[in-house]
């Protein structure tokens, strides 16, 4: 089966978040099953910065608001059979940041025209040479399906599958940004696929287009579907929902792998996690936090926003200070959420260490050192790193919302079953009621190790999650 993999971003060419991880691990190892792949991404300036060895670039051509254009085509490929295709339009994608302003944080003011032109060049390299099937990921990739019906022949359909990875992320715009790109003026009507709420939305089209649609867990394709959660999406996901399907993500086992991991200061299994302790003891020597065993560590790493928690966290710190915890946290975010953990790690330096950026050896280093890993996320479609800290022995304590409620079981609930602490509601008495139960489990060491070890053990492989996804491509293609 030919499998084409349409992505903003991807590892080890780009990451800006969880997408990549998963984008990048699915096409690995889709091939590694037996599938033809290509995997496409735009070419950043960060992506040509980094040196590959690509093929001569060819073109492919395109009407863009009434002229002609053309992308650059360039490949690579893979030790293990990936083709990696990058779009090249300087214009949209040779600039710094992916999505945002560096110097400001804030979206390109033209990320639709940028993305609506990639998309378009995506559907021309399809319509040359059709694959069985076109897998696109989020807004960004989302108006391929749409494009597909306008540029495929009947004759030779092309199956399509958009997954979901986040819906709050929709990437609205002006009519004019479809229409531009080739979507017929007389398809734009009150309640059509390219009209909402008098713009344009590329996720509601590719929902409306798509032959499958995908989430990243079952608990949040639920979620999508009620007005709390679904964006003002959640009434077409209803219509569609005999499509909507719930997969769960995987994490890179090659990469996120406690035994193997060259950046951690040791390695350790469940079966000897001793070198997790020295991993714990150069963590709190990192963060200048005080040794000793007493008081169990807790981490954090993610993004600082509102969808993370971080308002229930900075609501549940004082209460928290006054535990006997600490805290080593790495993310970057809002600027309100520098200033809180900046101002609680002055007040309180013997509890709480802040590391504001992106660190990639610092985030293992938090995954394996600590004891516990907090995630109070107001939503979480799928989340990756409760699963990256179970993988790691560091228990997750989680707000029980998306794939933290499918992939965590609360120790309060079912002692025998646990991997970790939930709390029902997003509410910062709830959370710091968690970490008091935390706290007791720390102290009774035989069964804090079992809670570790039954985590460690969880298969959360990304190879799980394309057995899934192959299984469902080959169901799609049946007539």
């Amino acid at each position: 089966m030919r499998i084409m993999q349409v992505a903003a971003e991807a590892t080890p060419y780009v990451k800006v978040g969880g997408l990549a991880d998963v984008a990048g691990a699915l096409a690995g190892d889709l091939a590694a099953l037996g599938c033809e792949v290509e995997l496409v991404l735009p070419r950043y300036r960060c992506v040509g910065a980094l040196g590959l060895d690509l093929s001569a670039a060819e073109d492919v051509a395109f009407p863009l608001a009434g002229r002609a254009a053309a992308a650059g085509v360039a490949r690579l490929v893979r030790a293990d059979g990936v083709t990696v295709t990058l779009v090249d339009a300087p214009w949209a994608f040779d600039r710094d940041g992916v999505y945002d302003v560096p110097e400001t944080g804030e979206g390109h003011p033209d990320n639709p025209e940028r993305f609506a032109c990639f998309a378009r060049a995506v559907a021309g390299l399809i319509a040359r040479d059709p694959p069985d099937v076109v897998h696109v990921h989020d807004c960004h990739a989302a108006l391929v399906p749409g494009l597909l019906r306008l540029v495929v022949p009947p004759a030779r359909p092309v199956k399509t599958v958009l997954t979901i990875h986040n819906l709050a992320y929709q990437m609205l715009s002006p009519p004019r940004v479809l229409f531009d790109v080739g979507f017929p003026r007389d398809w734009f009507r009150p309640l059509s696929p390219l009209e909402f709420h008098g713009g344009s939305n590329f996720l509601k089209v590719g929902i409306h287009f798509a032959d499958l649609l995908t989430t990243v867990s079952t608990r949040y394709a639920e979620e999508i579907q009620t007005p709390a959660h679904g964006c003002g999406l959640d009434g077409l996901l209803r219509e569609r929902r005999a499509l909507l399907h719930g997969v769960l993500n995987g994490i890179d086992t090659a990469v996120w792998d406690p035994a193997t991991d060259p950046l951690l200061p040791a390695r350790y299994s469940a079966a000897d996690p001793s070198g997790k302790w020295k991993c714990r003891r150069e963590l709190l020597r990192r963060a200048r936090l005080p040794q000793g065993a007493r008081a169990p560590l807790v981490g954090m790493v993610g993004r600082l926003a509102e969808q993370k928690g971080l308002d229930i966290f900075a609501a549940a710190a004082p209460a928290l200070a006054r535990l006997d915890l600490r805290f080593a946290i790495l993310g970057v975010g809002q600027e309100k959420y520098h200033r809180m953990l900046r101002e609680l790690a002055s007040a309180h330096p013997e509890r709480f260490a802040v590391f504001l950026g992106f660190d990639d050896e610092l985030a293992h280093w938090i995954e394996a050192g600590s004891d516990f890993f907090l995630m109070p996320s107001r939503y979480e479609p799928c989340g990756l790193n409760q699963m990256y800290s179970m993988r790691y022995g560091s228990i997750p304590i989680v707000h029980r919302v998306g794939g933290l409620a499918e992939t965590v079981t609360d120790y309060d609930e079912s002692a025998d079953d646990a991997t970790g602490f939930a709390f029902a509601a997003p509410r910062a008495e709830l959370l710091v009621a968690k970490a008091r139960s935390a706290l007791a489990l720390y102290r009774e060491d035989g069964k804090r190790l079992a809670v570790m070890r039954r985590g460690m053990a969880r298969d959360f492989s990304a190879r799980r999650t394309a057995e899934r996804y192959l299984d469902l491509y080959t169901r799609m293609m049946v007539p």
